[in-house]
């Protein structure tokens, strides 16, 4: 009797059990229902967002696109109106002094306007040539070159012509073992050429241009320092832009210096310039000799 009692008890603890069992399945169920169901939700509100940043994405794409394109039409606009300009001025010159030349009969008067026409005429040569280099300039011929080497024939190039300029002085500082660099010759010696002239004209009453060669980090530099006039702070980030010019009507086309970077980046390097108005200016062309 007493094993018959004991066994219905253990029978409805068991019954009370899996009741407390089923319950909490239940209770489990419902709560992992709930998650699915919010999990869904999130799932959902998240696909929605990202579709809308996609669109929002792609409308910014639309506009990016845009403002590049008028942008370019803008700088497209800026270079054809300063082509214009560097083209209309020389052309005027010659009408006028050809009209003189008609008109007049003294020989004197004839030689100084010819004079003044072959001046105008070089100008407008120079104009086109540089703009020339600069939108039809050729792909490096890459070779094995030695920056000091270049230097050296630079300035043996350059001594005869800085002559014109007043009391102009050269020096010349040279690192030791400076490793070989894979790079076009042209392009770094008629960069330095334009970094060199700029230097002197920038120095009308005269002073040094130190050329410097060295290392830094992966890189061998040229650097090019005048003792000038320097360049203002507010002009120093459009000094590259193609016919930019800062000197006198007639003494630059702006172009030298848009040249310069593009045939150094076509080389894999770039040029730096650190400048104070009435200090001079430095500028540093520089090459990696890593080049892979």
């Amino acid at each position: 009797m007493e094993n018959h009692e004991k066994l219905e008890k253990r029978i409805k603890d068991l019954e009370i059990e899996l009741e407390d069992n089923k319950s909490l399945a239940d209770t489990r169920r419902r709560l992992l229902e709930a998650n699915i169901k919010e999990l869904n939700e999130v799932y959902d509100a998240l696909s929605n967002k990202f579709e809308e940043l996609k669109e929002r994405n792609e409308r910014l794409k639309k506009i990016e696109n845009e403002l590049i394109r008028a942008n370019r039409l803008s700088s497209l606009g800026e270079l054809a109106g300063s082509i214009a300009h560097e083209i209309k001025n020389p052309l005027i010159s010659i009408q006028g002094f050809a009209k003189r030349i008609q008109k007049t009969k003294d020989m004197d008067k004839i030689e100084k306007y010819s004079r003044f026409i072959d001046k105008e005429a070089g100008r407008l040569s120079d104009v086109l040539s540089r703009l020339l280099d600069f939108s039809r300039m050729h792909g490096p011929r890459i070779e094995d070159v030695s920056i000091n080497e270049v230097v050296d024939d630079t300035v043996l190039f350059m001594e005869h012509h800085l002559t014109r300029f007043k009391n102009v002085e050269l020096r010349v500082f040279k690192a030791d073992d400076l490793p070989i660099i894979r790079a076009d010759r042209l392009h770094i010696q008629q960069s330095l050429v334009n970094l060199i002239m700029n230097a002197a004209q920038a120095m009308p009453e005269g002073g040094t241009i130190e050329i410097t060669t060295g290392m830094d980090d992966n890189n061998i530099f040229i650097s090019v320092k005048d003792t000038g006039m320097g360049i203002k702070k507010e002009n120093l980030d459009r000094i590259f832009e193609p016919f930019f010019t800062t000197k006198e009507k007639g003494e630059g086309t702006g172009l030298g210096l848009s040249l310069c970077r593009k045939l150094i980046e076509a080389n894999k390097g770039r040029i730096e310039v650190e400048s104070e108005e009435g200090q001079g200016s430095t500028f540093r062309i520089l090459i990696p000799y890593k080049n892979n």
